[in-house]
């Protein structure tokens, strides 16, 4: 007959049957899930694949394991160990990480991470319980199973933060594309119809966002940023007596800028005074334009003498040397004109130009000067394209074939570079990105991939830009003007800009 203690030992290798079988066959019902939010954690997400199917392999090995009363000791120590593990490793979620992903699927799911690492802890206590009853069973000191928990505890602890330190290097420095979502990154706070889908973001001065539109090139809009009004003033120019293509309206420091690089020319005037001048006429085309604090403008040109597509600084005062061109600074891999494509951006805070390849996963950071140059990796994948250049009978080059585009848009905001992704990232089958907007956010200061954030997308619209001030997100899509809050964990890295650092060359 049956003693209690030998029953003891019995129901508890039941309950941990029942526990892992449960918990293996929720995973494998939903595997994708699963994979999902390993690739999540921050612990885990360098090793979501091997750990996804290495944790389904252990719960089914040692429920089978328990089901033996010859194996059943050694079905036991693994089940401690398990749970010492999975509450090691909530413990390091809830304390030391400032990422808390999802829960593990199930019943187990509906629990908060603090009642979670409790039923651990139990469980934890339940298993050891059983190995020091089955040791008295079998007349044992109780100081072995005492040393060998003892053991597998520090053992499980050192493996836990080393596996916790190297993944936060690896999803830093080396990525394999494995994004960290961040949770609530944003609350939306209102929306404004603007009616038409052809405004674009021109720029900000103090309460005030400024937008152009391409259907009406000489007239700027302005909206409050709390959404009270539309309003629109008509700009005139000194003089427009030539064919304009692809006009746009820059807003900074008080003035706002007319450009078009096809003619090329360049106006300025002053915030609420509809009178703009001609700064720079036929100095240099160019497809892309921003301004600095330094009287300058940065600007994407070609440049004859290589025959590339480059940078160039633009003063707009009265000096020899209008435009000073840097064939150096961008990467040729192919041609140099196509393969160099990307955005252009400037940090207002630090002056800092920024300039995101389209093909490619680099962006790399320059001084107003264009001087010293940094080059970063962005956690995409995808370093390199061929691109097939064919030449028409007018003479002029196009791509044979759309390339893939890795950075759609971009935006810098106090030491902050936010990069809209068309790519899907590893262990995200279960994210319907045509409804949805990704925006991976990076540290130029300090260059880490901060973490991601998601944005509704529900008409699958292409035609979708942000603009970022103060803790506001602003975006456009289609003909909605949506505002946003950033949450905690974003808002204030927009104060420190601390950060590790991401890979350079």
């Amino acid at each position: 007959m049956k003693t209690f203690k030998s029953k003891f030992v019995e129901y508890t290798s039941y309950f941990f049957i029942l526990l892992f079988c449960y918990a293996s066959i929720s995973k494998m019902m939903d595997f994708e899930n699963f994979q999902f939010q390993i690739g999540q954690s921050p612990l885990l997400s360098s090793y979501a694949t091997i750990v996804s199917y290495g944790i389904l392999a252990a719960e089914l090995v040692v429920s089978m394991i328990l089901i033996f009363e010859t194996t059943r000791r050694a079905g036991l120590y693994i089940s401690f160990t398990l749970m010492v593990l999975f509450s090691l490793y909530i413990y390091i979620i809830l304390n030391y990480s400032d990422f808390v992903p999802c829960s593990c699927g199930g019943i187990l799911e509906k629990m908060s991470w603090r009642t979670h690492l409790v039923f651990n802890l139990l469980t934890v206590a339940l298993s050891a319980a059983a190995l020091f009853i089955q040791a008295s069973i079998m007349k044992r000191s109780v100081l072995s199973p005492l040393l060998l928990m003892t053991g597998l505890t520090l053992l499980g602890t050192g493996s836990m933060f080393y596996l916790y330190h190297r993944s936060e290097y690896f999803v830093q420095k080396e990525n394999n594309f494995v994004r960290k979502f961040l949770l609530h990154a944003v609350d939306e706070e209102d929306r404004f119809d603007l009616k038409v889908n052809s405004y674009y973001f021109a720029g900000s001065d103090n309460d005030v966002l400024y937008l152009g539109n391409h259907t009406t090139p000489f007239v700027l809009s302005s909206i409050d940023v709390n959404f009270r009004g539309l309003k629109t003033w008509q700009i005139i120019p000194d003089q427009a007596d030539f064919s304009f293509n692809s006009s746009k309206f820059l807003v900074r420091n008080q003035k706002y800028y007319l450009w078009d690089g096809t003619v090329p020319v360049l106006y300025q005037g002053d915030i609420g005074k509809p009178n703009m001048t001609t700064i720079s006429y036929k100095d240099s085309h160019f497809s892309q334009l921003q301004a600095l604090d330094n009287g300058f403008f940065v600007m994407l040109t070609y440049s004859p003498r290589e025959k590339i597509q480059a940078l160039a600084l633009l003063s707009s005062g009265p000096t020899q040397e209008r435009v000073k061109i840097y064939p150096g600074l961008l990467e040729k891999t192919n041609d140099g004109i196509f393969d160099t494509d990307g955005k252009l951006t400037v940090d207002p805070y630090n002056n800092n130009v920024i300039y995101t390849y389209s093909y490619m996963n680099k962006f790399i950071v320059l001084d107003q000067y264009l001087q010293r140059k940094k080059v970063f990796h962005t956690i995409d994948d995808l370093s390199h394209q061929d691109i097939d250049v064919i030449q028409l009978k007018n003479g002029q080059k196009k791509m044979k074939k759309n390339p893939i585009t890795v950075n759609k848009f971009t935006f810098a905001y106090r030491g902050l570079l936010f990069i809209e992704s068309n790519r899907p990232g590893k262990f995200e089958n279960n994210i319907n990105h045509k409804q949805s907007i990704i925006i991976d956010i990076y540290s130029t200061n300090s260059q880490q991939y901060l973490g991601s954030f998601l944005l509704p997308n529900p008409h699958s619209s292409k035609k979708t830009q942000f603009y970022i001030k103060d803790n506001r997100l602003y975006v456009m899509v289609e003909n909605e003007l949506i505002r946003y809050r950033f949450a905690q964990n974003i808002g204030k890295q927009f104060k420190s800009g601390e950060a590790e650092n991401l890979n350079t060359e």
